[in-house]
C-alpha cells in the first residue's frame, strides 16, 4: 500500500539508532532516565527539553499495562513513577519537584490507588492470541490497542482521512472527572468552592490507521505529542521511529508481534487544571502559535510483508484552551468569579502549608 504521510511543515531526519527491544533488561534508549516493568508491560521514562520529561508505556496483547493511560496522560513524570515504582527504587533527580520534598507516604499510596482505580476500568482479559500470520488486527486487538492508548478513536478504521483534527473537552471540579485546586506546600491558592467549575478543550491533529500494511509518516508541529503503535501480526518486528525538535528522548524501537509502544513528550502541563490554579492560572492555556510549537515526528517502517499489520495512532496537540464555568453567584460576588486575583491578602485566597503565605 501507499505510504500515509502528513507533512504540514518541512520534512526532517527521523533520528536513528540501534533497535531496542521491550524486553528488560536491554539497552537504554537515547536519554533514559529510569524504567520500571517487564516484558510484558513496563514504564520508561525520558530526558525531553527544557527539565521536561518523556514516558513510554510499553505492553503486550493481551495484558494491561502498568499504568493506566488516563493517568499516564493527566499526571506528571513524577507522579506516574511514584504510582508504578518499587518503593525501593529511589526518584531519579531529573523527574524531583518542588512537591517532592513534601510528598508523603500516604500521597504516592494514593497515586497508586488513583491508577489501581484506573486500569480497573480497562477490560479485566483478552483471550490469549499467539503470533499467527493472520496479516490483520483483530477486533478483540483493535479494542485493546484503544484501551491501552486512551482514547476509543485508536483502532478504530477512520470512515474518511486518517489525518483530521479533533478537539475534546473534560472538566475540573469538585466531583468531576478531574480535581480542581492545589495542595501545594505554602502556594497561594484561591479558597475554592464546590460550584467553581472549568472546562478544558483540546485541540490536537490525530492519525488513526487499523490494519495497516505498508509505510506510515505522521508529521506535525504542536505543544505535545502522543504516538502510539501496535504490531498486529506477521513474521517479524516492525520499526517505530519517534521524534520532537530537542528532544533526547527521539529514537527507535523495534516492535515484537503483539508488542506495542505509547510515547508521549511536551508540555502537558495545561492538561492539568490543579497545577494552574495557584494564583488564579487555572484559565491559562496554549493558544496555536507556531513560534511556541516543537516539530513532532513518527514513523513505521519494516511493515510491508504481506502478513503485517499494524495500529497506530497518533495525537499532536496544538490548542489548550481553559474557559471559567463558574457563576459569579458562585461566591456571592460579581467581581470574584474563581477569584482571579493577584494579591495573596485577597479574601478569595488561603495558603497551604505550615509557613503561611509568601510575602
Amino acid at each position: 500500500m501507499s505510504c500515509l504521510a502528513l507533512a504540514l511543515a518541512s520534512a526532517v531526519c527521523l533520528v536513528c539508532v540501534t533497535p531496542a527491544h521491550a524486553e528488560l533488561p536491554r539497552t537504554p534508549l537515547p536519554g533514559e532516565l529510569a524504567r520500571v516493568g517487564d516484558a510484558d508491560s513496563a514504564v520508561i521514562w525520558l530526558a525531553g527539553q527544557n527539565g521536561d520529561v518523556g514516558m513510554a508505556v510499553v505492553a503486550k496483547f493481551p495484558h494491561r499495562p502498568l499504568v493506566a493511560p488516563r493517568f499516564f496522560l493527566k499526571h506528571s513524570a513524577e507522579e506516574v513513577f511514584l504510582a508504578v515504582a518499587p518503593d525501593a527504587q529511589p526518584l531519579p533527580a531529573a523527574l524531583r519537584s518542588r512537591e517532592s520534598l513534601t510528598r508523603t507516604s500516604s500521597q504516592r499510596e494514593q497515586l497508586r490507588r488513583d491508577n489501581a482505580a484506573e486500569l480497573a476500568t480497562l477490560p479485566e482479559s483478552f483471550a490469549e492470541q499467539s503470533s499467527s500470520l493472520a496479516g490483520s488486527c483483530t477486533a478483540q486487538q483493535k479494542t485493546w490497542a484503544a484501551s491501552i492508548y486512551g482514547d476509543p478513536t485508536c483502532g478504530q478504521p477512520p470512515a474518511g482521512n486518517p489525518v483530521f483534527t479533533a478537539t475534546v473537552s473534560d472538566y475540573y471540579c469538585e466531583g468531576c472527572e478531574n480535581p480542581l485546586g492545589s495542595d501545594e506546600p505554602n502556594a497561594c491558592t484561591p479558597d475554592l468552592l464546590p460550584c467553581d467549575r472549568v472546562r478544558r478543550n483540546s485541540t490536537s491533529v490525530r492519525l488513526r490507521t487499523t490494519s495497516w500494511n505498508g509505510p506510515v509518516t505522521f508529521q506535525h508541529s504542536g505543544h505535545s505529542m502522543h504516538f502510539a503503535v501496535h504490531n498486529c501480526s506477521g513474521n517479524g518486528p516492525v520499526t517505530f521511529n519517534f521524534s520532537r525538535t530537542g528532544w533526547s528522548g527521539s529514537g527507535s524501537v523495534q516492535l515484537d508481534p503483539l508488542e506495542m509502544w505509547n510515547i508521549r513528550a511536551g508540555d502537558f502541563s495545561a492538561a492539568n487544571a490543579a497545577k494552574k490554579v495557584t494564583m488564579g492560572q487555572w484559565t491559562v492555556g496554549r493558544p496555536e502559535s507556531g513560534s511556541t510549537y516543537d516539530f513532532n515526528a513518527m514513523s513505521v517502517d519494516a511493515n510491508s510483508g504481506a502478513t503485517d499489520a499494524i495500529t497506530a495512532c497518533g495525537d499532536i496537540i496544538t490548542k489548550y484552551s481553559m474557559e471559567d464555568l463558574t457563576i459569579p453567584a458562585c461566591h456571592g460576588n460579581a467581581d470574584v468569579a474563581l477569584c482571579n486575583g493577584t494579591n495573596c491578602n485577597n479574601a478569595c485566597f488561603h495558603c497551604y502549608g505550615p509557613n503561611g503565605c509568601p510575602n
